[in-house]
Protein backbone atom coordinates (compact mmCIF):
# COMPACT_ATOMS: atom_id res chain seq x y z
CA UNK A 1 0.00 0.00 0.00
CA UNK A 2 1.35 3.32 -0.60
CA UNK A 3 0.37 6.88 0.64
CA UNK A 4 0.88 10.17 -1.83
CA UNK A 5 2.00 12.95 0.09
CA UNK A 6 1.99 16.35 -2.14
CA UNK A 7 1.89 13.94 -5.40
CA UNK A 8 6.00 13.81 -5.06
CA UNK A 9 6.57 11.98 -2.37
CA UNK A 10 5.34 8.48 -1.09
CA UNK A 11 6.12 6.67 1.89
CA UNK A 12 5.46 3.04 2.19
CA UNK A 13 3.56 1.70 4.96
CA UNK A 14 3.97 -2.32 6.03
CA UNK A 15 1.17 -4.55 5.56
CA UNK A 16 1.84 -6.09 9.14
CA UNK A 17 2.60 -3.06 11.82
CA UNK A 18 2.98 -4.69 15.04
CA UNK A 19 5.46 -5.06 18.37
CA UNK A 20 7.81 -7.85 18.35
CA UNK A 21 8.25 -10.02 21.20
CA UNK A 22 11.52 -8.19 22.44
CA UNK A 23 9.69 -4.58 23.17
CA UNK A 24 6.27 -6.65 24.88
CA UNK A 25 8.93 -8.35 27.33
CA UNK A 26 10.69 -4.73 28.02
CA UNK A 27 7.51 -3.00 28.52
CA UNK A 28 6.42 -5.43 30.70
CA UNK A 29 9.88 -5.46 32.69
CA UNK A 30 9.53 -1.35 32.77
CA UNK A 31 6.07 -1.80 34.56
CA UNK A 32 6.94 -3.92 36.57
CA UNK A 33 10.24 -1.93 38.22
CA UNK A 34 7.66 0.92 38.40
CA UNK A 35 4.90 -1.15 40.15
CA UNK A 36 7.39 -2.44 42.82
CA UNK A 37 9.34 0.91 43.12
CA UNK A 38 5.85 2.91 43.65
CA UNK A 39 4.56 -0.44 46.30
CA UNK A 40 7.99 -0.02 48.75
CA UNK A 41 6.46 3.62 49.02
CA UNK A 42 3.96 2.60 50.77
CA UNK A 43 4.76 -0.54 52.23
CA UNK A 44 5.89 0.50 55.52
CA UNK A 45 2.78 -0.06 57.91
CA UNK A 46 1.13 3.36 58.15
CA UNK A 47 2.94 5.37 55.06
CA UNK A 48 -0.26 5.26 53.84
CA UNK A 49 -2.18 6.77 56.75
CA UNK A 50 0.31 8.80 57.66
CA UNK A 51 0.31 10.43 54.59
CA UNK A 52 -3.65 10.75 54.29
CA UNK A 53 -3.98 11.92 58.16
CA UNK A 54 -0.91 14.64 57.13
CA UNK A 55 -2.54 15.94 53.83
CA UNK A 56 -6.18 16.24 55.41
CA UNK A 57 -4.80 18.23 58.60
CA UNK A 58 -2.80 20.75 56.14
CA UNK A 59 -5.73 20.91 53.81
CA UNK A 60 -8.40 21.36 57.00
CA UNK A 61 -5.65 24.19 58.42
CA UNK A 62 -5.20 26.05 55.11
CA UNK A 63 -9.30 25.96 54.56
CA UNK A 64 -9.68 27.19 57.77
CA UNK A 65 -7.42 29.93 57.60
CA UNK A 66 -9.17 31.07 54.37
CA UNK A 67 -12.57 31.03 55.92
CA UNK A 68 -11.06 33.41 58.64
CA UNK A 69 -9.89 36.12 56.15
CA UNK A 70 -12.83 38.89 56.74
CA UNK A 71 -15.32 38.71 59.78
CA UNK A 72 -15.94 34.62 60.50
CA UNK A 73 -15.37 32.91 63.79
CA UNK A 74 -13.02 30.09 62.72
CA UNK A 75 -11.25 27.34 65.19
CA UNK A 76 -10.01 24.43 64.40
CA UNK A 77 -9.89 21.99 67.18
CA UNK A 78 -8.70 19.11 68.74
CA UNK A 79 -9.92 16.14 70.68
CA UNK A 80 -9.48 12.93 71.51
CA UNK A 81 -11.78 10.25 72.17
CA UNK A 82 -11.06 6.77 73.20
CA UNK A 83 -9.71 5.17 70.09
CA UNK A 84 -9.60 8.52 67.59
CA UNK A 85 -8.51 11.77 67.11
CA UNK A 86 -11.23 14.34 65.94
CA UNK A 87 -10.34 17.43 64.37
CA UNK A 88 -12.63 19.54 63.35
CA UNK A 89 -12.88 23.07 61.46
CA UNK A 90 -15.28 25.60 63.49
CA UNK A 91 -17.14 28.23 61.78
CA UNK A 92 -19.51 31.22 63.55
CA UNK A 93 -19.97 28.04 66.74
CA UNK A 94 -21.08 24.76 63.75
CA UNK A 95 -18.94 22.71 63.11
CA UNK A 96 -18.25 22.62 59.02
CA UNK A 97 -15.94 20.25 58.53
CA UNK A 98 -14.69 17.17 60.83
CA UNK A 99 -11.83 14.58 60.17
CA UNK A 100 -11.48 11.41 62.33
CA UNK A 101 -8.47 9.37 62.80
CA UNK A 102 -7.80 6.00 64.40
CA UNK A 103 -5.10 5.81 66.79
CA UNK A 104 -4.14 2.67 66.07
CA UNK A 105 -3.32 3.92 62.11
CA UNK A 106 -1.53 7.44 63.30
CA UNK A 107 -0.56 8.60 66.05
CA UNK A 108 -1.31 12.43 66.64
CA UNK A 109 0.12 14.60 69.15
CA UNK A 110 0.61 18.52 69.12
CA UNK A 111 2.07 21.15 70.67
CA UNK A 112 0.49 23.29 73.10
CA UNK A 113 -0.88 26.90 72.28
CA UNK A 114 1.51 29.25 73.13
CA UNK A 115 4.58 26.91 74.24
CA UNK A 116 7.22 26.05 72.11
CA UNK A 117 7.40 23.18 69.12
CA UNK A 118 7.64 19.85 70.99
CA UNK A 119 4.85 17.85 70.46
CA UNK A 120 2.85 15.86 73.79
CA UNK A 121 -0.02 13.38 73.96
CA UNK A 122 -3.33 15.81 73.31
CA UNK A 123 -5.09 15.03 76.85
CA UNK A 124 -7.81 17.84 76.54
CA UNK A 125 -9.14 19.65 74.15
CA UNK A 126 -7.02 21.81 72.07
CA UNK A 127 -8.74 25.30 70.40
CA UNK A 128 -6.72 27.40 67.66
CA UNK A 129 -8.14 30.17 66.88
CA UNK A 130 -8.03 32.74 63.82
CA UNK A 131 -8.35 36.12 64.35
CA UNK A 132 -10.28 38.26 60.82
CA UNK A 133 -6.58 38.11 59.08
CA UNK A 134 -6.18 34.81 58.86
CA UNK A 135 -3.56 34.53 61.80
CA UNK A 136 -3.99 31.81 64.83
CA UNK A 137 -4.16 34.15 67.92
CA UNK A 138 -2.51 32.52 71.03
CA UNK A 139 1.05 31.12 69.29
CA UNK A 140 4.01 32.30 70.11
CA UNK A 141 6.60 33.04 67.59
CA UNK A 142 7.47 29.17 66.75
CA UNK A 143 4.12 27.99 65.37
CA UNK A 144 1.57 25.22 66.53
CA UNK A 145 3.68 22.18 66.14
CA UNK A 146 2.04 18.44 64.82
CA UNK A 147 3.36 14.99 65.27
CA UNK A 148 2.39 12.17 63.33
CA UNK A 149 3.46 8.94 64.70
CA UNK A 150 6.23 10.88 66.66
CA UNK A 151 7.89 12.75 64.15
CA UNK A 152 7.49 16.54 63.74
CA UNK A 153 4.69 16.63 60.67
CA UNK A 154 2.91 19.58 60.47
CA UNK A 155 3.72 23.10 61.35
CA UNK A 156 1.11 26.04 61.47
CA UNK A 157 2.69 29.21 61.47
CA UNK A 158 1.88 32.00 63.74
CA UNK A 159 0.32 33.92 60.22
CA UNK A 160 -1.89 30.66 60.16
CA UNK A 161 -0.53 28.93 57.44
CA UNK A 162 0.07 24.98 57.77
CA UNK A 163 2.93 23.51 55.93
CA UNK A 164 4.44 20.45 56.06
CA UNK A 165 7.76 20.42 58.37
CA UNK A 166 8.79 21.17 61.60
CA UNK A 167 8.01 24.47 63.23
CA UNK A 168 10.98 27.07 63.78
Amino acid sequence: MTLDLLESRSIEIPETAGFTLVELVAVIALITVLISAVGIRFAEKGSFDERTARDSLVSLALSSQQRALGSDTVKIKFTSNQDRMVVEGIVNGATSTSRSFLTNEVTITAGTVGNGTSCGSINSTITLDFDSTGEIESVDNDGFPICLNGESSICISPAGYAHEGTCL
